[in-house]
């Protein structure tokens, strides 16, 4: 199923997950993605969008990548207030000039198109890059509070 590699403490506090690309999986990502957070003493609100966004990430990965190599997921604190996480795949990648620069949604009836302007919404930073045949990385970053009398706390294991 999916490799929990690493969950550490702040400061430099790292997740990183490795999953098969199997939309199954979405759920799992993102309560792991949470559980960081949250040992981490950042606010659920600050939270809840950005796992959203790393959410239509890794559903872009699944979807797109065409391949069964392993999905990487990392999430990580940079300094006391930023959020980060990275999305990569070993997939057939895309030419950067079809990732245009929009937050606009597609229309109301569209079937696709949405992923890529809810992650920059749910973000304070956003990254493609990706190449034919070199696969994709999605990087995304968000400055976060802590919770009112909230620390890191040390993980088991």
């Amino acid at each position: 199923m999916a490799n929990n590699e690493k969950r550490s403490r702040a400061p430099g506090a790292q997740l990183r997950l490795c999953v098969p690309p199997d939309a199954r999986l979405g759920g799992y990502v993102r309560q792991e993605v949470i559980a960081f957070a949250e040992t981490q003493g950042i606010d659920e609100p600050d939270v809840t969008d950005f796992v959203g966004a790393i959410g239509e990430a890794l559903a872009n990965a699944i979807e797109h990548a065409h391949t069964e190599e392993p999905i990487e997921i990392s999430a990580w604190l940079l300094g006391e207030d930023r959020l980060f996480a990275s999305v990569s795949d070993h997939g057939v990648g895309f030419s950067p000039v079809s990732c245009e620069q929009t937050n606009a949604l597609p229309d109301a009836y569209a079937e696709r198109g949405r992923g890529l302007p809810i992650m920059r919404r749910c973000s304070d930073v956003f990254s493609v890059r990706s190449g034919p045949g070199q696969g994709t990385r999605v990087t995304l970053g968000r400055y976060v509070r802590r919770a009112a009398g909230r620390h890191p706390q040390p993980i088991a294991g």
